[in-house]
């Protein structure tokens, strides 16, 4: 993993590496420093790759938020998790996806789990090969918001692209989760991606996306979806 710390006080980006090499093997993480937000800004539109970001709020040349905002126009999803002695500006925080908030002098434990969570969300970016139509195609099951099958074909719906390949549902499913363990049937003919779902709702019988689209699920999958969102939810907010 590759992760980029920004913050303009030295001797807490040396206290913050140390504690990222507490946690991480020796080759399991990369960690490079900025003490200027410009400069990290400047690193990642020459094309440094980062999979992660760590922003302090309060900088001197440009505070933490203003410069999300600036990597967000290039890099929308990038998980940036901000460094902060104010809390309260957390808030302002969601205008620009922020993954997490870590409160200054940040605790041990608290980062470690947040690592924990960079760690399972960079194996879920990693790609599948699916063949349509004779040729080899690669899919990132984070990607992907919902599959449904068509007699022997699935269609995979992601959020720029859909692919049809001839397979089983299940064997769509089984695929998807090996890399991502968020695929959950919610029909005999569908399944949803849990980390793209904005709502369930009862009344309609549907599962509401977050890019607006609408899932029916069926009353004999419905509370063992509703059980397994529950849990994903619990699992994934800290």
């Amino acid at each position: 993993m590759h992760l980029a710390l920004c913050d303009d006080e030295q001797v807490f980006l040396d206290i913050l590496v140390g504690t990222i090499r507490e946690h991480f093997d020796v080759f399991e993480s990369e960690t490079d420093t900025y003490l200027s937000g410009f400069s990290l800004l400047e690193a990642l539109k020459s094309g440094v790759s980062y999979d992660a970001l760590f922003l302090d709020i309060e900088m001197g040349d440009i505070d933490g938020l203003s410069l999300a905002g600036k990597i967000r126009e290039f890099l929308p999803n990038i998980p940036i998790i901000f460094l902060t002695s104010h809390t309260e500006l957390a808030i302002d925080g969601y205008e620009v996806s922020a993954m997490r908030f870590l409160k200054k002098p940040v605790e041990k434990d608290k980062l470690f789990q947040t690592l924990d969570d960079l760690k399972s969300m960079t194996r879920g970016r990693k790609g599948v090969i699916i063949k349509e139509a004779g040729e080899e195609v690669v899919i990132v099951p984070s990607e992907v918001l919902f599959i449904e099958s068509d007699n022997n074909d699935v269609r995979f719906i992601t959020t720029g692209k859909t692919v049809v390949a001839r397979m089983k549902l299940t064997d769509a499913i089984n695929l998807l989760n090996s890399v991502n363990d968020t695929i959950r049937r919610v029909h005999r003919c569908s399944a949803v991606n849990m980390s793209h779902v904005a709502r369930i709702r009862d009344r309609e019988k549907d599962i509401a996306l977050d890019n607006g689209a609408f899932v029916a699920v069926s009353k004999s999958y419905l509370n063992e979806f509703k059980d397994a969102f529950r849990e994903y939810v619990r699992s994934s907010v800290r």
